[in-house]
This record gives structure tokens, C-alpha cells and sequence, in this order.
């Protein structure tokens, strides 16, 4: 499954309401209301739907633009952390300077050029973050909206209720992992243990994600 570089955090509001029921006391002429019994809708049950499901994880690494968006982001991230490095490493260099100097003057300018040197990091530290994370926000949501929009179309064509989205492993080496067998005793959400492959449309998918918004840059 791609791993993004920046992770992007998400707030949920948990709203309650509260209900107040007010009673009014009968007069003596008055007569107790009539019992009325509610009827209990029976579910209705619908012969013929049908549920196809995809492999997410497999869909973000084959789909094309995907893996060209992601090695944008990373491209980037290392031409923008060349500096950063640098400075680090001057960091380092001046740290072990101080450490061996004696002279009291000298280690006290050496100490004052190693907190400015470090806000300096924190700083171009940050505003890499910043650029990432708002590229990164960017491509998230293009590529939900291209998948969406095809996922929805493949559906309708299908007859499909629904076309739910699963995590699984993609590669052989995958299935036998422990840490991919931990992740799938502790789904996120529903996820079939057993899959019919005529309910299987991931590489449909892929492959009209690649068509519609194929990536030649």
C-alpha cells in the first residue's frame, strides 16, 4: 500500500442532542387515550443486489498516475531536504567542535552560533513540511475524485449496490506476512475474509483509471 511522506490529520465532531417530553395531567372527564399499537416495518428485501469489491492497496500501486504523483512528491522532498542535510551536518561539525574546545570565549560563540544554526533548521524544517503537506493534500484529493468518479461509472455499468473498498495484500510475499496478517485481524473497516472472484473488480479498475487519466509527463 503507498505510504505518503506527510501525513495528513483529520478532526471528527461527535454531536448529541437532548430530548425533553413534557405530560399534562388528564382532568377527571377526560378519557384515557386509545392504545395504538405501531405496526413494525418489515425489511424489504431485494432479490438481485449485487456487491463488487476492490483491493485498494492494489489499485494506488498499479494505477499509474498514482505511482507518478508519489514520485513527484518523493523527487521533491529530496531536491528540497539537500539544504537541510547540509545544515544538519554543520550542526554536528560545530557540536563536536565546542565539545573539544577549552577556551571559555570561543565555546560561548560556538554555543551561540549552535542555537541560531538550530532555529535555522527548525525553520527551513518546517516550511518543507508545509510545502509537502499542502502538495500532498492536492494529489490525495485528485486522485479520490478521479477514482470515485470511475468507480461510481463501473458500478452503474455492473448493476452494482455497492463497490467497497478492501485492503489485502498484493504480492505473495505480502500474504505470508505477519505484519500484513496482524493488519487484517485488525481491519479498519468491514473486509471480506473470502472473496468471489466475479465480485472482484480492481483490475477493471486499474485499468480504466490508466485510460481516463493516463500520465505521460
Amino acid at each position: 500500500m503507498i505510504r505518503w511522506s506527510v501525513l495528513i490529520a483529520s478532526t471528527i465532531a461527535v454531536m448529541s442532542a437532548a430530548f425533553i417530553v413534557g405530560a399534562a395531567v388528564p382532568t377527571k372527564a377526560a378519557k384515557p387515550p386509545a392504545e395504538v399499537k405501531a405496526e413494525v416495518a418489515k425489511p424489504q428485501v431485494v432479490v438481485g443486489q449485487k456487491t463488487g469489491y476492490f483491493n485498494m492497496a492494489k489499485v494506488m500501486r498499479e494505477y499509474k498516475k498514482a505511482k507518478t504523483a508519489v514520485a513527484r512528491l518523493n523527487t521533491r522532498k529530496n531536491r528540497m531536504s539537500a539544504n537541510l542535510i547540509g545544515l544538519r551536518s554543520m550542526y554536528t561539525e560545530l557540536q563536536n567542535t565546542a565539545k573539544q574546545t577549552t577556551d571559555i570565549k570561543a565555546k560561548a560563540e560556538l554555543e551561540d552560533s549552535l542555537i541560531l544554526l538550530a532555529r535555522e533548521i527548525e525553520d527551513l524544517d518546517r516550511a518543507i513540511n508545509k510545502i509537502l503537506n499542502e502538495k500532498a493534500t492536492i494529489i490525495i484529493s485528485e486522485l479520490y475524485d478521479e477514482m470515485h468518479a470511475v468507480a461510481t461509472a463501473l458500478a452503474r455499468e455492473n448493476g452494482l449496490v455497492a463497490l467497497l473498498a478492501y485492503p489485502d495484500a498484493v504480492t505473495p510475499e505480502e500474504r505470508d506476512s505477519p505484519f500484513v496478517k496482524e493488519l487484517k485481524l485488525k481491519p479498519p473497516a468491514c473486509q471480506p475474509f473470502y472473496l468471489d472472484s466475479s465480485a472482484e473488480y480492481s483490475d477493471e479498475l486499474i485499468r480504466r483509471l490508466n485510460e481516463k487519466f493516463n500520465d505521460n509527463d
